[in-house]
């Protein structure tokens, strides 16, 4: 995982000292990924994320003097092209979905238990660094799509290769999880991209991740 032939920078903000020890050490041990910048909260975030200086921010939405989401929209001002990933014990979506209409990038989400687990944190950040959105896999897993909405429009299949998607999976590993080719994927994707009439000149990928955001409920469990 590299960012124009270096390390991807990843800034981690997380007022539980535990929690972000835990993440700073399981992003370390990774070759491609270098931590260059960690904070307690909002402040010291502030102070020690530079514009310019960092790829992805990995940040708590709840933090001891203040939010992530005020954080993130005050770091992508200093830096538009800085990515941002928010983590949260809570199910946020509406929130994030709101912010990511209006933010230079889309923002990313996951939960605190998906981003303590390596696989799933170090996969998110790949696809974030790579200009995705990705939401908790958990969270995609429960959604239904609204109806009488254009979503509601796609087949059982391509709902699920939408889903995978949203999850930051790429072409290949949504293949893999669906015993179907790559060109099968490409195939799916592009009726969707069709169905769901996306706006002209868009990043197809992004925005039906952000239509499924738009067009879907999640019911309690």
């Amino acid at each position: 995982m590299s960012t124009g032939g270096r390390p991807l920078r990843v800034a981690v903000v997380e007022d539980e000292a535990m929690l972000r020890g835990l993440l700073e050490a399981l992003l370390a041990r990774h070759p491609g990924i270098d931590v260059v910048a960690t904070a307690a909260g909002h402040a010291e975030a502030l102070s020690e994320v530079g514009p310019g200086e960092v790829d992805v921010a990995v940040l708590d939405i709840d933090l001891g003097d203040g939010n992530g989401i005020a954080l993130g929209r005050s770091l992508q001002q200093r830096d538009p092209r800085l990515r941002i990933l928010l983590i949260s014990n809570y199910n946020m979506l509406a929130l994030v979905r709101s912010v990511s209409a209006e933010a230079p990038t889309p923002w990313s989400y996951l939960s605190k238990r998906s981003s303590a687990q390596p696989g799933e944190l170090v996969r998110a950040l790949a696809a974030v660094a790579r200009g995705q959105v990705v939401i908790d896999p958990a969270l995609v897993d429960r959604s239904v799509a609204m109806a009488d909405t254009p979503l509601a429009r796609l087949s059982a299949a391509q709902f699920r290769v939408l889903q995978l998607v949203a999850q930051g999976q790429s072409n290949d590993a949504v293949a893999n999880a669906l015993d179907i080719s790559p060109k099968a994927v490409e195939a799916h994707l592009s009726h969707i991209y069709r169905l769901l009439d996306l706006p002209p000149g868009a990043n197809n990928r992004v925005a039906a991740v952000l239509a499924f955001l738009q067009q879907t409920v999640r019911p309690e469990p």
